[in-house]
């Protein structure tokens, strides 16, 4: 989902990847799915596969590298430099990032070599020329292609990283409830979506953790029947059966406690009242809640559940 951007936040870096993300996974599915058609065509193992200029080039889709390349990717690269780059420092995040801009644009530049000077030189009777570039492009093409998806998977592990570290984030959690839906739909490594997503930035408590700070940023901001809704949703979560390896059965247990005092802490007041219901701790925020330091090196961890604790039983009270 996106959102204008007055200043980048650790959520439009979310979008920006995961859209990115998605938009080459169906490229690259595209590609496995015709490599192997011409590789049963031919009656070969794919590693034998040898195919002329005109097949090799209608293996990607050009069109689609070029709008990934200059829309999310793009995004995504502008983004991560302005958030995870700090006095000449950067993250594993925004090298990965780079690396995958660098090689996709090389990956469009083999693409249209192999489409217009390797027909040029088959026409002109220059074989030698034209043996030698399909040569390039038949070992170039798929270690770029898988390197590339490769990269993509790395830097998902890193911003999950960078997340853990951010994640009470008031924008982060707010835009991870009402977006997560959409920003998350299709991606491999998340079956379940935003829930899925949740689990890799809030090991423990999950989903449940993840809209007890939704909740209490949407009751800050007066939006009552929102806040209520999200904590109806953690109280169901955090008696949910968590994945295998996740999750952990106190905190859980303590996260539906919480959400029961926050929702009767929440009930008798207006709206008005609760937003003028002070943080008993609020960590630095970005984008349109920046505070100073938006470029501050990312540190391992910003908060934790007994943080969470503290702030949640001030706020039920």
């Amino acid at each position: 989902m996106r959102r204008k951007i007055f200043g980048a936040s650790f959520w439009d870096l979310v979008d920006a990847f995961y859209s990115a993300m998605r938009e080459y996974e169906q490229i690259h599915y595209l590609y496995e799915l015709r490599v192997l058609a011409h590789a049963e065509e031919q009656g070969v193992d794919r590693e034998w596969l040898r195919l002329e200029a005109s097949e090799v080039s209608k293996l990607l889709d050009f069109d689609k590298l070029a709008i990934l390349r200059n829309g999310a990717l793009f995004r995504t690269k502008e983004i991560s430099h302005s958030l995870l780059r700090s006095q000449g420092r950067t993250h594993k995040f925004d090298r990965y990032i780079s690396e995958v801009f660098h090689d996709l644009s090389i990956l469009r530049e083999e693409q249209y070599k192999v489409s217009t000077f390797a027909e040029e030189y088959r026409r002109a009777q220059e074989m030698a020329e034209y043996e030698s570039l399909l040569d390039e492009v038949h070992e170039d093409f798929p270690r770029r292609v898988h390197g590339i998806q490769g990269l993509f998977a790395k830097a998902q592990v890193e911003l999950e990283s960078v997340l853990r570290a951010h994640r009470t984030d008031p924008l982060y959690v707010r835009s991870l409830y009402l977006f997560g839906d959409e920003v998350f739909a299709r991606i491999p490594s998340y079956p379940q979506g935003k829930l899925s997503h949740c689990w890799q930035v809030f090991p423990d408590g999950g989903p449940a953790e993840a809209f007890l700070y939704a909740a209490r940023s949407f009751a800050q901001g007066g939006f009552k029947e929102k806040a209520l809704r999200v904590l109806d949703q953690a109280l169901e979560l955090a008696q949910s059966p968590p994945p295998y390896g996740y999750g952990n059965e106190e905190i859980l247990a303590d996260l539906h406690r919480q959400a029961l005092e926050l929702k009767r802490g929440f009930e008798p007041k207006s709206p008005v009242e609760l937003s003028r219901m002070e943080l008993h701790r609020a960590d630095p925020a970005t984008g349109d809640d920046a505070a100073p330091g938006i470029n501050a090196e990312v540190p391992e961890d910003s908060g934790s559940f007994e943080d969470l604790s503290d702030e949640l039983a001030t706020w039920a009270s």
